[in-house]
């Protein structure tokens, strides 16, 4: 992988007087190793944290009972599509930048993203700060305190009073600092001295970039149907794990898991799903996951075909089965892991970790006929001397087809 995709997040945390914390701001890392954030496309950034930040490592693990911040791009702010889903939208504040244009438009979809739930804070705000004509509709300022004198961050406080907003004092690099911050009343706290932003454990998925765009465009094409959507999804490996995972993420609270992609694409829904999308157009990976590709649709593929036949239901349960379970593969990274991240029902983990059930069954059907075990194949209670191989053909046709449509998108 090139090093520049190596991106990750970090988190630093956001304190109260007592020292407990109450949220987490989400840091864009350029690598593993990198301290600070040097950003190009402020757009691009964003994107990348909030696709790590939800589909990736969870809420739940960044932030198990807080709020997370996130720093915002004027085009974010612009396109309120692009905005994190709905079910998570009361954990999130939404920063607004110092060098943000100030115009009628901006206003306006603030007002618009607080009126959908989200909470809006000015970040790095300072004396005499041209926001500050956007306080009536925001609910959180962070004050830099580092490059401003007691006496002013008395002035701001006081001035900030008028407002219904909470306050934060950034930036804190003493015992000394936090006290006297404290005696101005400021409501939450940050700073190198209470927390230094923490590198998170890398996770990467790739995504191809191309594929992502074409299923948005089909994704806000009111005629497509979840068949073409799912269709396209299929395409992009690391994508179908991560809706997998993030529809059975505490998030939702369903009450049964969800095995299949086509249960997700349903449950999520067309806003729900174009959200993600957009947010994984603008965040790329490797493509190593490519290199399997064309075995596991025709795995997944050729699952769904026998299942059909067999009159085992649903189907789309057991095409999703196959796919997954060359998923280790893949995205080099174990199986068991990423098996256990997705929440799947116990049967679908019996069949695909311990080789148990009708669903296993039939995977071994599968691999038996890949690796060309034509006499333990002859004995395998699922194979039909007639239909199996008539089955595998016409799923080797479909995977072919579906492979060439994601070459001809690179």
């Amino acid at each position: 992988m090139d090093v520049k995709d190596q991106f990750c997040i970090a988190r630093q945390a956001i304190c109260d007087r007592h020292l407990q914390v109450k949220a987490y701001e989400l840091l864009y890392r350029a690598s593993q190793q990198a301290n600070h954030a040097e950003i190009i496309d402020p757009h691009e950034a964003t994107a990348r944290v909030t696709g790590q930040a939800l589909l990736d490592y969870g809420l739940d693990k960044i932030a198990p009972n807080q709020q997370i911040y996130i720093n915002l791009s004027s085009h974010w702010i612009k396109n309120n599509e692009l905005l994190p889903v709905a079910r998570i939208k009361n954990r999130i504040v939404l920063q607004i930048p110092r060098n943000i244009q100030l115009n009628d438009q901006l206003a306006e979809s603030l007002r618009t993203i607080r009126q959908k739930g989200f909470q809006i804070a000015l970040d790095d705000y300072h004396y005499n700060d041209p926001r500050r004509v956007l306080l009536p509709d925001v609910d959180i300022v962070i004050v830099e305190t580092q490059n401003q004198s007691f006496s002013i961050l008395e002035l701001v406080q006081e001035f900030l009073s008028q407002y219904s907003v909470i306050t934060v004092a950034e930036k804190i690099e003493s015992w000394t600092d936090f006290n006297q911050l404290k005696t101005l009343g400021f409501d939450l706290y940050q700073g190198y001295f209470l927390s230094r932003p923490e590198t998170l454990e890398q996770t990467s998925h790739s995504n191809n970039r191309m594929v992502m765009t074409r299923l948005l465009t089909m994704l806000l094409d009111d005629r497509s149907s979840v068949d073409q959507i799912e269709n396209i999804i299929t395409q992009e490996p690391s994508l179908s794990y991560r809706l997998i995972k993030f529809i059975n993420s505490p998030v939702y609270r369903l009450p049964n898991r969800i095995d299949s992609l086509h249960q997700a694409i349903v449950y999520m829904g067309m806003e729900t799903l174009r959200t993600l999308v957009s947010i994984l157009v603008w965040s790329r990976n490797s493509h190593k996951a490519y290199a399997v590709l064309p075995l596991l649709l025709t795995r997944a593929k050729a699952c769904e075909l026998i299942a059909k036949r067999q009159g085992l239901a649903p189907v789309d349960r057991y095409f999703t089965l196959g796919f997954l379970s060359l998923l280790d593969v893949a995205l080099d990274h174990p199986l068991d892991t990423l098996i256990a991240e997705m929440s799947l029902s116990k049967e679908m983990e019996e069949a695909l970790l311990e080789d148990k059930g009708p669903a296993a069954s039939l995977l071994n059907l599968i691999r038996l006929w890949e690796h060309a075990d034509w006499e333990l194949l002859q004995h395998h209670p699922l194979y039909d001397p007639q239909a199996t191989p008539q089955l595998m053909l016409q799923a080797l046709e479909w995977a072919n087809n579906t492979e060439q449509a994601v070459r001809d998108c690179d």
